[in-house]
């Protein structure tokens, strides 16, 4: 198991300090720069990014905009930094706007991921959407179905602890925490995000963070967890609490 961190690069050095193995940056951070240096994200250790498609860019509606070109700079920028994952959540880009069918959406997002892990396949980048919660987007909220529709459109999948609890908690937590793992999570993850449900760094007694850790573990998931949560600081001392937390819920 290696543990990454999701932040800019000014987090890095500190981050690394700590213990943790790399960090998860984001992609239109380094997509749309006229400074890129990849060396830059490098020395960072970044093995994974998120935040995809930045909020120019709608995949559905009237406001649909082309993306074949971003996604290509995107993934050929990604390759030079040597990133192994990309997550997409992006809300405001994949929301599906009033008066638009948002079961045609639901049904185009997976394949928009295919095309755009196609691109990503042979540099040895794998595309892993992740679920979002209700007050985020409207189109990928339910992650067992999102992850059984990327994987037969090409694309991995990302589960993301605070997306998942956000959605059991909004169906009213009427189904065994258990039981709702094994819905949300229907096969081995490619990647995974970590935060408990008010999004904080997670507590490795919290039952709610160990139902999603005894998933992956029947799983048998062995890859990156990053830590996507609110800390208290920066400070080293919180770093190296924080990952100390993880190492004891995932470990």
């Amino acid at each position: 198991m290696r543990f990454g961190i999701c932040g800019g690069l000014d987090v890095a050095p500190r981050a690394l300090a700590a213990g943790f193995d790399y960090m998860e940056v984001g992609v239109s951070g380094f997509a749309l720069s006229d400074g890129f240096d990849a060396e830059e994200y490098r020395a960072a250790r970044a093995e994974a990014a998120n935040l995809f498609f930045p909020g120019t860019i709608r995949l559905f509606g009237s406001e649909r905009t082309p993306f074949r070109g971003y996604a290509e700079q995107a993934v050929a920028r990604a390759a030079e930094i040597g990133l192994r994952v990309m997550v997409i959540g992006s809300g405001g880009s994949r929301r599906a706007p009033e008066g638009v069918d948002i079961g045609r959406c639901e049904a185009e997002f997976p394949r928009i991921a295919g095309e755009i892990a196609e691109l990503a396949r042979p540099h040895g980048i794998v595309v892993a959407p992740e679920s979002l919660n209700r007050a985020e987007t409207n189109v990928g909220n339910d992650l067992g179905r999102l992850a059984t529709d990327l994987r037969s459109a090409g694309a991995g999948y990302t589960a993301d602890s605070y997306h998942v609890l956000s959605e059991w908690d909004a169906e009213g937590r009427a189904v065994p925490l258990d039981e709702w793992m094994r819905r949300q999570l229907p096969h081995c993850p490619d990647h995974v995000h970590v935060g408990d449900l008010p999004r904080n760094a997670p507590d490795p007694e919290d039952s709610m963070m160990q139902a999603f850790a005894a998933r992956l573990k029947e799983l048998r998931y062995d890859g990156r967890i990053s830590l996507e949560a609110k800390r208290r600081d920066d400070s080293d001392e919180e770093l190296r609490r924080v990952l100390d937390n993880l190492r004891k819920l995932f470990g």
